[in-house]
């Protein structure tokens, strides 16, 4: 049984969304890395102390997996079908 041009492109759709979601996670992983390195470099959790503030490898984790998340969560959500025009 073939599926219809509908069914195809909303399965395109999630696809496209879940692998999306995996490249923003895996580069929220490898930012969180890079942010545990900072700390140790420096000695210091970032936003520890006055002296050291947050490093953009910090915000970059948070922003990244966050993205992530939200397009998993996009992906899984059922298709909403617009309704019917009525003309009067």
């Amino acid at each position: 049984m073939r599926r219809s041009p509908d069914q195809t492109s909303e399965a395109f759709e999630k696809a496209a969304l879940r692998l999306a979601g995996l490249a923003l996670l895996m580069a929220a992983a490898l930012s969180g890395r890079l942010a545990y390195e900072h700390m140790v470099f420096l000695a210091e959790i970032c936003g520890g102390s006055a002296f050291v503030g947050h490093c953009v490898w910090c915000a970059a984790t948070v922003a990244l997996a966050a993205s992530g998340l939200a397009s998993f969560v996009v992906a899984g959500r059922p298709r909403r079908v617009a309704a019917p025009i009525r003309k009067n």
